[in-house]
């Protein structure tokens, strides 16, 4: 009898450790599989995400394909060194009422990079459509640049990098470095 109760308590260790080594190896497969289930969820957001960027991209560079210039003004490169500094230049003089910094306007423009590229403008695919614009939320430039000019008048602009939009513009999608516009004030508010 003693070697039976021996015996008994020999297989009930055995079987205990069996299900202590079974139960440990179905607690760690849960362990390792639940990140992978996972993983291709934050793939799919990362593959949705890659996908509307692309198409916003693509979006865009057809938007900016159809960009022309104003009537009268040809696309125009320019050294980027040479805008060290905020300028201005009056190709045509106003005579309605003043601008200021807190100034609404009304406006057609056109901005390029300094390699001569066409990145916005309200004339698209030919129709000129003036948007209006609170000169304290745009970029300093057109802040500064375009208050003391009148209504009526168009102003062209050499806006340096740190007045336009700064040097992290490339990761927000917008146009790195300095920049030229040419703005037409059609009213102010």
């Amino acid at each position: 009898m003693a070697e039976t109760s021996t015996s008994r308590t020999q297989r009930m260790i055995i079987w205990v450790i069996a299900i202590v080594m079974a139960v440990g190896t179905l607690g760690s497969f849960f362990i390792f599989m639940l990140p992978a289930a996972q993983k291709p969820v934050a793939t799919q957001n990362e593959v949705d995400y890659q996908k509307q960027m692309e198409e916003f991209r693509k979006a865009q560079a057809e938007r900016q394909a159809k960009m022309k210039p104003l009537d009268g003004y040809a696309a125009e490169a320019f050294d980027a060194a040479s805008v060290p500094e905020l300028r201005t230049e009056d190709l045509v003089v106003g005579e309605g009422k003043d601008v200021t910094e807190s100034s609404t306007i009304n406006a057609n423009y056109f901005g390029w990079t300094s390699d001569g590229k066409i990145f916005d403008s309200t004339n698209v695919d030919g129709t000129v459509t003036p948007a209006e614009f609170p000169l304290n939320g745009v970029i300093q430039g057109w802040t500064k640049g375009l208050a003391g000019a009148k209504e009526g008048t168009v102003r062209k602009l050499w806006i340096p990098s740190e007045m336009a939009y700064g040097k992290d513009a490339a990761a927000q999608g917008r146009p790195a470095g300095p920049l030229l516009f040419v703005v037409e004030i059609k009213s102010v508010k």
